[in-house]
């Protein structure tokens, strides 16, 4: 086997191994949208290599506008993958756009007026285009895991990677070769060298930002109650010892409440334990809304649940208890009567350790259970109920 034979093979070898390898990553994690575009991306520039290189002449020299076609659309949708891996819409339109303006320039200087140097100039440049998109896009947001900045630093080698080879071709004299015999020129020897880079770098850092990624979802569902969508005791628990911390070492405030569900056991004998789990899941979402962001909520268990609110003081823990309990009859429940909740609030103006606010704000609920059920009660110096 020819040195030449080898290394045409080498490029789509790798490629296509990457795609199937993406491929069937994304049929057993079909959440993983991004891995489809990569292995789409890797099929497609391998293709292009298979039709340069080792396919029978076209006529015409048709076989480079099939080829550069799906060059441009594998490093596009490529470069799609880290953008969808952030949840960032890809440039479709823009995208489509260059491809078929590069098709068009391109096959004027092939077919109608055939001039090689242009037409790399054209193809490099296009190539380059997607790469500084999605690096563009990708620099706006912050980058605080590990396997994001390492996409993010691929990305940016790859950049490196299209600006370099093309410059470097026309600084070196007869890296082209000539019209006929682009195929044993210099240049695209280095096209095969930097694909292969390029390939290898970026697909090593998905795969790594994807075991990643499913990492951190196995420990998002460890911590997390599947049927209301809060954190369950032990992610709460661990959550709200990290943000007390953060209030200790700062002097903010917090606040913590319990809300129970009243009468629940009711419900559930008279309504079914599907209506049980629809009140569940309602006041999980009520609370969600409710609370915000900032707010660490989770279900203690059964039909209790707590939420810190970091940095909050009495009137504001108050307001948001409040628009809690008043909200939640008529949020997304349809059994008579309407379930209500009782909550018990406890708000430290200092630092507080979270079993000290978990065991006051208990005290409260108590009092709002004593006192009538369907009211927010609060304790803190003074001790006050209200409906």
């Amino acid at each position: 086997m020819s040195g030449q034979l080898l290394i045409s093979l080498l490029s789509p070898s790798i490629g296509f191994l990457f795609g199937a390898a993406f491929f069937l990553l994304w049929l057993n994690q079909r959440e993983l949208n991004y891995s489809l575009s990569a292995a789409i991306g890797f099929l497609l520039s391998a293709t292009g290599f298979v039709i340069q290189d080792i396919l029978p002449a076209w006529p015409y020299d048709l076989q480079r506008i099939f080829s550069n076609l799906c060059f441009l659309a594998g490093v596009s949708t490529l470069m799609a993958a880290p953008l969808q891996r952030r949840h960032i819409t890809p440039s479709v339109r823009t995208l489509t756009l260059l491809i078929t303006m590069t098709m068009a320039i391109l096959s004027w200087y092939l077919i109608i007026q055939p001039n090689l140097v242009a037409r790399i100039a054209l193809v490099s440049v296009s190539l380059t285009i997607p790469v500084i998109i999605t690096v563009a896009k990708l620099a706006r947001i912050e980058n605080h895991r590990y396997s994001d900045r390492l996409v993010f630093g691929v990305l940016c080698f790859t950049l490196a990677l299209f600006i370099l080879r093309p410059v470097l071709a026309f600084l070196i004299p007869e890296s082209f070769g000539n019209y006929t015999a682009l195929e044993q020129s210099f240049y695209w020897g280095m096209v095969h060298f930097t694909y292969v880079l390029m390939t290898v770098t970026l697909a090593i850092a998905l795969f790594v930002a994807i075991a990643l990624d499913l990492t951190d979802e196995l420990h998002r569902q460890a911590n997390t109650d599947l049927l209301s969508g809060l954190l369950n005791r032990r992610g709460f628990e661990t959550a709200a010892n990290v943000a007390l911390e953060h209030c200790a070492q700062n002097s903010q405030p917090a606040a913590l409440m319990i809300a129970d569900l009243d009468h629940f056991k009711r419900i559930n004998d008279t309504h079914g334990h599907a209506a049980g789990d629809a009140v569940i899941e309602s006041i999980g979402r009520r609370i969600t809304e409710v609370a915000g962001n900032a707010a660490i909520s989770g279900r203690l268990g059964g039909e209790e649940f707590a939420v810190l609110l970091p940095d909050h003081e009495e009137a504001a823990a108050v307001k948001i208890a409040e628009a809690i309990r008043c909200g939640f009859a008529a949020y997304g429940v349809t059994i008579s009567p309407a379930p209500t909740v009782s909550i018990g609030l406890a708000v430290s103006g200092s630092p507080a350790a979270l079993s000290a606010l978990l065991r006051v704000a208990d005290q409260a609920l108590y009092q709002a259970k004593d006192g009538g059920r369907d009211q927010v009660c609060l304790l803190s110096v003074q001790a006050r109920c209200g409906p």
